[in-house]
């Protein structure tokens, strides 16, 4: 019932907009000049088609320089081609705004405290059938002199903002240069993004696009960005990030290309990810890994962190998540699946995953960090299945290299939680680091080397019901040995050729 009422929000939002009213900025007072803020123009159009029943607010060609403008219910904007909305570059154009919702729904930063305000460029907040679309471009200000803030500075804008909305769409646009998180879309029902290309490579804390929604599609976008490049969050305590498809993208990162965390308070569930290339960004001004020869393969050329990353860390459930046809270039890891600690939710539950997913994928990991699936000792990872997986490791760990790595690892739940630093960059296998799980199932997985490393493919330890079938090693039959596999404190597993 839920996805035939989703398919019909899409197709009467559709049906609205091929007879909305239209009204055109300019006819408001906007005026493509250099010198001129068209901020009240702009907002006096959408003021006057949302009392009006609603429409489309028409953004014609030229370059329009703009503060925080808000969209309303009924109200579309739509960018023609070569129209531009240029963020301002004076900070006084982006005033604080207080959120509706903040009440009802209370978002929460990483520092636990509840966020009330924020910054946007094109803000919508508690509104119903509303978007962007069309041909033309949403510029921000991030490489504005004002804005270059550094690393997780506040007082920057995002470029689009949406909080508290139903039936959104976002279609065909182009969206360069935010100060910070490029498309934010936080605890909305029924979205719609199709074919909108991104690129966002000009400040810190860049992400592509952050999802925290329900009844979502995402298709046929290109998105390049300096952080995640698509990261889906869940910062509401009883309101999961649910029901959500991606198809189609390709996702360019400096830091990880898709992501499930690290906000995960009520979790994530019903999330599929398919047809999508995963590929680092064109253009590195800000993110350089400080990461030695030893450890990257040409740690010169900047690589994507990890291809596929899967979190559930602050108290939520994590279930029924797949990703397959994936395929990836320049990571350094190609999987990081893992259950942490890092904030308890108010009842002090610890995270729980399980039921995940992930197939026919092909990886170069440029790193001799392995792919890590590791839950909690007291809440194992649960039901993991990776199948017709194929990853290229063009750098190895030589046998004199191996005597400096420790005798133990150490797990560290007190960092952020990332490949290279919850159990450092030094682990005892070269392909997976399995750690606290309960049925994990590796079938038709081919791991190859540009030369041969030193160390074990694959790593277990605390595991029940594993499974490994037709596993190759450069094209060896995997063999339940000291040289393909380590096993400590573990059941039996299981290979079968």
């Amino acid at each position: 019932m839920k996805k035939i009422f989703f398919a019909l929000a899409i197709f009467l939002s559709g049906s609205f907009l091929l007879n909305a009213q239209t009204y055109n900025i300019k006819d408001f007072g906007a005026i493509a000049a250099t010198n001129v803020i068209n901020t009240k123009a702009i907002q006096s159009a959408i003021d006057q088609c949302n009392s009006n029943g609603g429409g489309e607010v028409v953004v014609p060609a030229g370059t329009y320089y703009t503060g925080t403008i808000f969209l309303k219910s009924n109200v579309y904007l739509h960018l023609m081609p070569g129209a531009v909305l240029q963020g301002s570059y004076n900070p006084a154009d982006y005033p604080e705004h207080a959120i509706l919702s903040a009440k009802k729904f209370g978002t929460i930063t990483h520092d636990g405290v509840y966020v009330k305000t924020m910054k946007a460029l094109i803000f919508a907040d508690s509104a119903h059938y509303t978007g962007i679309k069309g041909e033309g471009t949403i510029k921000g200000a991030g490489e504005g002199q004002a804005f270059q803030l550094g690393l997780n500075k506040d007082g920057k804008p995002k470029n689009i903002f949406f909080i508290g909305c139903t039936n959104v769409l976002l279609k065909g646009i182009t969206v360069l240069n935010s100060a910070q998180v490029t498309i934010s879309i936080s605890g909305c029902d029924n979205v719609n993004v199709d074919g909108i290309y991104i690129s966002s490579l000009v400040n810190w804390n860049c992400d592509g696009m952050d999802v925290d929604a329900k009844n979502v599609t995402i298709s046929n976008c290109i998105i390049d960005s300096e952080d995640d490049a698509l990261c889906f969050k869940s910062e509401y305590l009883g309101k999961f990030c649910e029901n959500i498809t991606v198809t189609n993208c390709v996702l360019s990162s400096l830091c990880n290309g898709i992501k499930l965390g690290t906000g995960s308070r009520s979790g994530f569930r019903n999330i599929t990810v398919s047809n999508c290339v995963v590929k680092k960004s064109p253009f590195n001004g800000y993110r350089h890994w400080n990461m030695p020869p030893d450890i990257v393969h040409n740690p010169d050329m900047q690589s994507v962190n990890t291809g596929i990353v899967i979190l559930g860390v602050d108290g939520g459930v994590v279930e029924n998540i797949s990703f397959s046809n994936i395929i990836m270039t320049d990571v350094l890891s190609a999987f990081f699946i893992r259950v942490g600690k890092r904030f308890l939710n108010p009842e002090g539950k610890t995270s729980v995953m399980r039921n995940i997913s992930i197939s026919h994928v092909r990886a170069e990991s440029r790193s001799t960090i392995p792919s890590v699936i590791a839950g909690l000792e007291e809440s194992p990872a649960e039901n993991i299945s990776l199948s017709d997986i194929t990853i290229y490791i063009p750098i190895s760990v030589s046998a004199d290299s191996l005597k400096n790595f420790p005798a133990d690892v150490v797990e560290n739940n007190n960092v952020y939680p990332e490949n290279r630093l919850t159990f450092g960059t030094k682990l005892p296998s070269s392909a997976f680091y399995i750690k606290h799980v309960k049925g994990v199932t590796l079938k038709d997985i081919s791991v190859l080397y540009h030369t041969s490393d030193a160390r074990p493919a694959i790593y277990v330890e605390d595991a029940k019901g594993i499974s490994m079938q037709r596993i190759r090693i450069d094209n060896k039959k995997f063999k339940n040995n000291k040289q393909m596999l380590i096993q400590k404190e573990t059941e039996k597993v299981e290979v079968e050729d």
